[in-house]
């Protein structure tokens, strides 16, 4: 008998050794309720809802054919520059982009507006340093958008998030459902029946 419970408690330790943290990803609508649009001071929104963090996603909602995402470099930030852009969207009416890695992120709008203003930089921090804040996980920059085509740069199948017009630093789940199935919660279940299967063979 002591033999089936030290088997029980094994089994619960693996099992719990490979459940995810508890912290979420966290949605953010870029510029808030002004959205993706000349005259935002996209610093100042930066400034407000920092620290971002691996696994977070970021919406832009623009008007179609008056703005663009892009994706670049320091060096393309800083001179409003497309050329060599990571990945580049303008279809639909908003574009979800997941910080997949802790680094430096850095968007333009190619219309014109970056001169203005309309470039957005921060800093996403690695999942394991955030404290209190809901974040998630990832390896690469992904993107997705709100409708099923593709960008015209960016080849990513990431999914979009669950919620469009997400609040920041949401304490819903902010990752997409997609995601949230390939992760180990499944094995939350499959612990639970091998326990209570073990606990039939105990009593």
């Amino acid at each position: 008998m002591e033999m089936r419970v030290a088997l029980a408690l094994l089994v619960v330790a693996v099992a719990a050794s490979q459940l995810p943290s508890a912290a979420e990803a966290a949605n953010y609508t870029v510029g808030d309720d002004k959205g993706w649009n000349p005259d935002v001071d996209y610093t100042a929104w930066v400034k407000k809802h920092k620290p971002f963090y691996k696994g977070d996603w970021l919406i832009f909602e623009y008007q179609t054919g008056r703005a663009d995402v892009v994706q670049v470099g320091e060096v393309g930030y800083d001179k409003c520059d497309k050329a060599g852009a990571l990945s580049s969207y303008s279809k639909g009416t908003s574009y979800a982009f997941q910080l997949k890695e802790a680094k430096d992120y850095y968007f333009i709008c190619s219309y014109g507006y970056c001169y203005t203003g309309m470039k957005l930089h921060l800093t996403a921090k690695p999942s394991g340093t955030s404290s209190g804040k809901q974040s998630g996980s990832g390896s690469s920059d992904g993107s997705s958008s709100d409708d099923d085509s593709s960008s015209s740069n960016d080849s990513s199948d990431t999914p979009s998030p669950s919620s469009k017009k997400a609040k920041p630093k949401s304490s819903s789940s902010a990752a997409p459902p997609s995601i949230l199935a390939a992760t180990p919660y499944a094995a939350i279940a499959a612990t639970g029946a091998a326990l209570l299967h073990l606990h039939r063979i105990v009593l």
